[in-house]
């Protein structure tokens, strides 16, 4: 993998450092998951902001949507609803 260089202020480095030196990986690996905590983090922030966006914006169809997942919702808390499908969610 191509490495490149980043700027960052001297305590911020050796904080990272010091954290990367107790979890015994390197700088870059630390760097690489937190690099995907914060994706993950970030792409739920976009599902929920265009959640909140679909219930600010139509409300009628944002309570249609609600009624449907609702629906759905007691379909599968059904007791009498067991698909070999999934085997472990039917106790």
């Amino acid at each position: 993998m191509p490495a490149t260089t980043i700027k960052v202020d001297s305590a911020v480095r050796d904080r990272l450092a010091r954290v990367a030196r107790a979890r015994g990986v390197t700088m870059g690996a630390l760097l690489q998951g937190l690099s995907l905590d914060l994706q993950a983090q970030q792409e739920w922030a976009d599902i929920e902001a265009a959640y909140e966006r679909f219930r600010r914006d139509d409300p009628a169809c944002w309570a249609e949507y609600l009624t449907e997942l609702s629906e759905w919702g007691e379909v599968s808390a059904d007791p009498g609803n067991t698909s070999d499908e999934w085997p472990e969610f039917n106790t």
